[in-house]
């Protein structure tokens, strides 16, 4: 085959994936997501592709069932399981912590996943006409993308709740999307109606789960600007005692020295500084400016780290229904850590 014909297929299977990919990040105004973490998803969702292949063949060979029935009943579980272990890895330790920065990491392992298979599909059958990869390309590739996004964006809203750590919202999304994926492979009869069904509900999907997901970052972001904001105000005003937080650090003083309830009260305080930088690092990102550089930010991560190896376990535990870095709150860490 001519290289002109195989770049041009390559390009049909390949590029609508990545165009799709590009503008969500493009249409990410605070700029949740760094380009290098768009492309280590994208490199996992690549790994996944080639785990599940090895994967599927053997339980191919093991269940005996016919190709057509495997790809509906038992490859869409395989599958989405593995592209969700990475995705649950990322909004685990809360290095996705919204449904706008999962909806983008979600699809770029999706994505990774679908060039590999079409790189290994183009491989195989080099002759195929031009529209096999056109469907493939507009229809299974945005699929794999979208799926996993929608599973990502389900754990995040069902996890609101419950919390992400519980299975229930994992289970209930993978359930979820293992059924869009095999409805998916079970249309693929008719790919081209596959393919359109693709095309008309996806980009309504998460264009609804994109404002919804930007309307409640937003409305974290001003909630999380007020506490913050009236905490570290008593704390450095010397008021703190006065108020329930107060109290509750005195209470401590029965379980706890004196020294260690004091190094609690000075993480509070820095977790609270940080909080509302990064913070205002999102809201000068979605205004299109760049944050001016801390030189003392790396100092004040470090002395985070030594108070809370200072405070210990314990002294973590029983500083949780105050601490600043629980849940989405958690994410501020990495994105200052990036920062410094």
């Amino acid at each position: 085959m001519p290289p002109l014909n195989v770049a041009a297929r390559a390009a049909v299977a390949c590029l609508p994936v990545l165009l799709f990919l590009t503008s969500l990040v493009l249409l990410d105004t605070f700029r949740l997501v760094r380009r290098r973490r768009v492309a280590v998803a994208l490199l996992a969702g690549g790994v996944a592709a080639l785990a599940t292949y090895f994967v599927n063949t053997a339980l191919l060979d093991l269940t005996g069932l016919p190709p057509w029935r495997f790809a509906v009943l038992v490859a869409p579980v395989v599958e989405e399981t593995v592209k969700g272990a990475y995705l649950a890895w990322l909004i685990s330790t809360r290095r996705a912590a919204f449904m706008v920065d999962t909806a983008i990491l979600g699809f770029a392992v999706g994505a990774g996943f679908a060039i590999v298979e079409n790189a290994y599909y183009l491989s195989q059958l080099p002759d195929a006409p031009l529209l096999v990869w056109a469907i493939r390309g507009l229809g299974t590739a945005l699929m794999h993308g979208g799926v996993t996004a929608l599973l990502g964006l389900m754990v995040q809203g069902f996890g609101e709740r419950r919390g992400v750590g519980s299975g229930r919202p994992w289970l209930g999304a993978l359930l979820v999307a293992a059924l869009l994926h095999a409805t998916f492979n079970r249309t693929m009869v008719q790919p081209i109606v596959a393919t359109a069904l693709t095309l008309a509900f996806l980009p309504g999907a998460m264009a609804v789960a994109w404002r919804l997901g930007e309307r409640r970052l937003r409305r974290w972001l001003g909630r999380g600007f007020d506490l913050d904001s009236e905490l570290l105000g008593l704390i450095r005003d010397g008021q703190v005692t006065s108020t329930p937080v107060g109290r509750y650090l005195q209470s401590l003083r029965d379980s706890f020295r004196a020294d260690v309830v004091a190094d609690m009260l000075c993480l509070l305080r820095l977790q609270c500084e940080l909080s509302l930088r990064a913070k205002g690092t999102l809201l000068l990102r979605e205004q299109g400016f760049a944050p001016a550089r801390d030189p003392e930010l790396a100092a004040k991560l470090a002395e985070v780290r030594w108070l809370e190896k200072s405070v210990g376990h314990a002294g973590l535990l029983a500083l949780r229904p105050l601490a600043r870095w629980r849940g989405a709150d958690a994410w501020q860490r990495h994105l200052l850590e990036e920062q410094s």
